[in-house]
């Protein structure tokens, strides 16, 4: 927590945590040093209107940020008795972006604040459950609950609990493995724990997560499954999350980068999914692409340049893929121009080694060589491809006859 005390010693405003940016923090102490929605601030407001809705929850939330039980409870009582049915305002919570009237928040409030005392007081929360069954606010309760009942509730008592959690929530994976982590501790039942695994793997298996992968594999270790453990949460999990981490960092910087914003991070990340995965041809590739992007041709030939080709002269793809990078670029010419001819002495059967011999070359302006290469290329070509290096070969000698001119 952040406080800050006024040049009269007095509490002046405080905040929760530190979250990056560093920019973010500062706004936020720039606000409260402006006076906007500070304790100070709100508690003069509410010796002025003790009755307005809008100040006595500002109030009750400071306490409650504060971690102050006592008197964010009493000033939440007042919110309940100011507006008993829930029809003056709402509030959205900063970290779940749930909505929901003043009220029901300071219900909600109000009935949890017993949960983390060293004798959890478990009764309000259930009653919050029973008045507020549809309130998004459930789910979060449930989940705090679950904290008593994960660690501390006896083993009858944590079942029930979390078999009503599950039927509440049964497309939820975190609270199927809320469960699931219960039962490791217990070490049973089993059978409940593979039925859970189960559905749990099919709820996440677009995205699986490292956290509850770990909580599968802890439980296969209890079954005395070494290697179903290595396949849920092993190397090859791990390496997965890697390469999609990667491919996801290069995704992020080329929209921006696109859309020509957030270039220093949009480069960051690229260096990041390089140092991920260095021998990933295209990752190294868009890595080279930001730095184009972002007149860094230096350091893109650095990592995709001349000396990154000279070990791969026997590789016909990766020449070939260079070529077509640089052309695209405009840059490097002369050693594209060496990548696609030993392309084409490796795989001259194939029309698109041919294709992008002709693209160096036209780049270079040796429209003769550019001609005979696409034509080469049109000869061996597919039917898709045809069109398109048709249209190439008149561009070719439309580009030649403006050079006579």
């Amino acid at each position: 927590m952040t406080m800050i005390i006024g040049s009269d010693g007095s509490e002046y405003d405080w905040f929760l945590g530190y979250e990056p940016p560093p920019e973010k923090f500062q706004a936020q102490l720039e606000k409260s040093l402006r006076g906007e929605d500070t304790f100070k601030s709100i508690s003069a407001a509410y010796v002025k209107e003790p009755k307005n809705i809008d100040i006595v929850f500002k109030l009750a939330r400071k306490y409650e940020d504060r971690l102050d039980q006592v008197k964010s409870t009493e000033k939440y009582r007042e919110v309940i008795d100011l507006d008993p049915e829930g029809k003056a305002g709402t509030y959205t919570t900063e970290y779940r972006k749930i909505t929901v009237p003043y009220t029901q928040y300071a219900e909600f409030a109000i009935a949890t604040a017993g949960l983390f005392s060293e004798k959890p007081d478990l009764e309000p929360a259930k009653a919050f459950i029973k008045k507020y069954p549809e309130s998004k606010l459930v789910k979060v309760t449930f989940d705090q609950m679950s904290r008593y009942y994960g660690y501390e509730a006896p083993k009858e008592e944590a079942a029930k609990f979390f078999a009503e959690y599950a039927a509440k929530f049964p497309d939820d994976a975190r609270a199927l493995d809320s469960w699931l982590a219960r039962i490791i501790k217990d070490k049973g039942p089993l059978d409940k724990g593979a039925e859970l695994v189960a559905k749990i793997e099919e709820l996440t298996r677009d995205n699986p997560l490292p956290d509850i992968n770990a909580n599968i594999a802890e439980f296969h270790m209890l079954k005395g499954d070494k290697a179903k453990a290595d396949e849920v949460y092993g190397k090859d999990f791990m390496d997965g999350k890697v390469s999609r981490f990667a491919y996801d960092l290069v995704s992020y910087a080329n929209f921006w980068l696109a859309n020509n914003a957030n270039q220093e991070s949009a480069v960051a990340m690229a260096e990041t999914a390089l140092k991920l995965q260095p021998e990933n041809a295209y990752i190294l590739q868009q890595a080279a692409l930001a730095y184009v992007k972002t007149g860094q041709d230096d350091k893109a030939l650095a990592i995709f340049g001349p000396e990154y080709i000279k070990p791969k002269s026997g590789d016909a793809n990766g020449l070939y893929a260079y070529a077509r990078f640089w052309v695209a670029q405009g840059k490097n010419l002369d050693s594209a121009l060496e990548a696609a001819k030993r392309s084409v002495e490796l795989k001259p059967g194939v029309f698109f080694t041919w294709s992008a011999l002709s693209d160096v070359q036209l780049k270079l302006k040796n429209y003769p060589e550019a001609l005979k290469a696409a034509e080469k290329a049109l000869e061996l070509a597919e039917e898709y491809a045809k069109a398109g290096i048709k249209s190439k070969i008149d561009r070719i000698k439309k580009e030649q006859g403006e050079a006579k001119k």
